[in-house]
């Protein structure tokens, strides 16, 4: 489910712990001493902002706060991240299991977490998402499966906008929420009919250099740890072998370590030019609205988006189909 899932239980916060509301207690155990020493921190995942902290010690932790209604968290630790519900009551969590226990929306969202994992159709997870959504809309669960919802999705800014009149008060301000609308205005920007949209590599090169320039060009936004994004390269050599002399073929390592993009280049034999900004190069992908990579988009010689979101079978057709 193209890398969406293994991050289920990171969630979406709803509200700020603050000093009013009920007491929550998070026990964390480690199954060793060796996070004896760390400082673990209890996050809002929308803002990054700290709720808690507190140091392991003899291989747990204790993370005490008070909490209005429920939220969905982050918890930060030894190189380990794990998201949860924190609400009232004292929550339970085994680091070796991955999961929280303990209170009754934890428990709701290890059932969704197992049926989840089941699924291996996005149109399926999307549902999903959407009826968690309806069913949580105001606990810390709701905001989580909303956000999810979005993602599995290919909305526009307004059709967000339209199911935003239906959600409760407070999500329209959801900082995740608004990166989604933000994406879905610069999807709406760079759609199949409009011209593409330039940005520059960290070695000075720009798309602009390859696109645009008399021939159609195949867009590639890729990383080396992508599995989808692996599995589509041979799709693409076929293509090239076959039309490397009549349209240019272009990589854009998004997300990556330029080490790790070399590497992959060499293993997977990507003799085209790939265009690199490092590991937190977001620029190309928040200028195209992309959420989720591989995506695949091929520009006309004059340098028109002809189509977006191309993949195996049907880039091969699409490509094939223009009679080069």
């Amino acid at each position: 489910m193209k890398g969406l899932l293994k991050f289920i239980a990171m969630g979406l916060v709803v509200l700020a712990a603050c000093s009013k509301g009920d007491e929550y207690k998070v026990v964390v155990t480690f199954p060793d001493g060796s996070a004896d020493g760390d400082t673990a921190y209890l996050t809002s995942y929308d803002s990054g902002d700290t709720l808690a902290q507190g140091v392991v010690k003899d291989k747990f932790v204790v993370l005490e706060g008070k909490v209005d209604g429920s939220l969905m968290s982050r918890l930060l630790v030894a190189g380990k991240r794990l998201g949860f519900v924190v609400e009232s009551g004292e929550i339970s969590i085994m680091m070796q299991d991955g999961k929280a226990t303990g209170t009754p929306l934890n428990e709701r969202m290890n059932a969704l977490d197992a049926e989840l994992e089941k699924v291996e159709d996005d149109s399926v997870a999307a549902q999903m998402f959407f009826k968690a959504y309806q069913e949580n809309k105001d606990n810390g669960i709701g905001p989580w499966a909303f956000n999810y919802y979005l993602m599995y999705n290919t909305f526009t800014a307004a059709q967000i906008d339209s199911l935003l009149k239906e959600a409760p008060e407070g999500y329209r301000n959801l900082k995740r929420v608004q990166k989604a609308i933000n994406a879905a205005q610069r999807l709406d920007a760079t759609c199949e009919g409009k011209a593409f949209a330039d940005f520059t590599a960290a070695d000075g090169r720009k798309l602009s250099d390859l696109a645009g320039k008399g021939k159609y060009t195949l867009v590639d936004f890729w990383a080396s740890w992508c599995g989808p994004c692996r599995r589509e390269i041979p799709n693409i050599k076929k293509l090239y072998d076959k039309y490397s002399t009549k349209m240019n073929f272009v990589g854009i390592a998004v997300w990556d370590d330029p080490a790790d993009t070399h590497k992959a280049m060499t293993e997977l034999g990507i003799v085209w030019p790939v265009l690199e900004g490092g590991k937190n190069w977001t620029e190309p992908t928040d200028l195209y609205g992309i959420s989720g990579i591989p995506h695949i988009m091929l520009i006309d010689p004059q340098g028109v988006i002809v189509a977006r979101g191309l993949e195996g079978e049907t880039m091969i057709k699409t490509v094939d189909e223009l009679k080069l």
